[in-house]
């Protein structure tokens, strides 16, 4: 049913990609895209137009009121997408910490509720080319969690160095992926991150080596695979040292949510916000082209999971439940860097492994 939505005659892609170009170029200046060479420039254009057929199969299929249109990824394949922005594949039948007492956690759940109004996020941020949202997802939720905690002392929540977690955590792949759960068993025995201003995000350019592997010109800086996850790399923890960084936030443990959407509302209106994983489009790359509105994808997977992002907030749209889930890939993507999902279906499995942060 996919590919009858999505191909088309070559006849009609070669005068779709003619009428194009010009979209394209206005394409090009909305996003700063410049091409150093043509073939780049040409493969890219090609994309553009493929995707606009992609994103007419998403907003024939939405289930929900969500608009789909170009975004600054419309000049990669959805395989390209994957391939950079969400690497890795998180499956729901791993066992968790689940160390939770539904009782002790208990609240009403109100219509809407939108950690924002407390002042209890950090900007929106931008992970860049790198499969790093694992380390996001976790950074923010323990930015939000110390605050709230600590809120008697802090004007605003403290931004958290996410770098630390993509050079430093042995339990996950840096850019290649990793879970939010690991990040935190590493948080915990670490004794917490340091904050963003004295080690800030610093992978364009660069090839991050694995905390937890071991690099040599033989396998390079990955599992001993054919081909290696890397040749080189040039980014290695720095902490400890003469630098002497601190942390400035910490963990005394970390529990699972059960995965009753309500349960979860109860507890991130009475917590704070949640790491939480979702589909971002194993089939069709759905949040690659998501503008804004409250999506149902019908094309979405709720075991197979490949995205991390954060839990912030629940309401009431037209008489249908959404969350609001704050993303890390910069504030013009989707609703300033948010995007909201139909909320009480388990859309895209984003009630299956729900991560909270307990903040020392």
């Amino acid at each position: 049913m996919i590919s009858s939505i999505l191909l088309i005659a070559l006849s009609t892609m070669q005068v779709s990609a003619i009428k194009s170009i010009p979209k394209f170029e206005a394409w090009k200046k909305e996003f700063g895209k410049s091409y150093e060479e043509a073939g780049k420039e040409d493969k890219a254009r090609l994309n553009f137009v493929e995707n606009e057929r992609i994103i007419q199969g998403l907003n024939e299929n939405e289930l929900g009121s969500a608009v789909y249109g170009h975004t600054r990824f419309s000049d990669m394949s959805p395989e390209q997408f994957r391939a950079m922005m969400t690497p890795f594949k998180y499956h729901t039948d791993e066992a968790e910490n689940a160390a939770y007492d539904q009782n002790k956690n208990a609240v009403k759940v109100t219509d809407s509720f939108d950690w924002r109004d407390f002042n209890a996020l950090t900007p929106v941020k931008d992970q860049g080319g790198c499969g790093s949202c694992w380390a996001f997802s976790a950074t923010q939720a323990l930015e939000s969690a110390h605050y709230i905690k600590h809120n008697d002392t802090l004007d605003s929540p403290i931004a958290l160095s996410t770098e630390q977690l993509v050079e430093c955590d042995q339990h996950d792949y840096a850019c290649y992926g990793g879970f939010p759960r690991d990040a935190m068993k590493y948080i915990k025995e670490s004794g917490g991150l340091v904050a963003e201003a004295d080690y800030p995000y610093n992978v364009e350019g660069h090839t991050v080596c694995l905390a937890n592997q071991t690099f040599n010109e033989t396998c390079g800086d990955g599992i001993c695979d054919d081909p290696p996850l890397t040749n080189f790399c040039d980014l290695t923890c720095k902490l400890g040292g003469e630098k002497g960084l601190k942390p400035v936030a910490s963990i005394t443990d970390w529990e699972q949510v059960p995965s009753d959407e309500d349960k979860i509302a109860s507890y991130l209106a009475l917590k704070h916000p949640l790491s939480v994983s979702i589909d971002a489009g194993e089939g069709l790359s759905w949040m690659q082209f998501y503008k804004h509105g409250v999506a149902n994808p019908r094309f979405c997977s709720k075991t197979s999971l490949n995205h991390a992002v954060l839990l912030v907030g629940f309401g009431v749209d037209g008489g249908k439940a959404f969350w609001i889930v704050k993303n890390s890939w910069g504030e013009k993507w989707g609703e300033n860097g948010y995007f909201r999902l139909i909320r009480g279906k388990g859309a895209c499995g984003i009630n299956t492994r729900v991560v909270s942060p307990i903040a020392a």
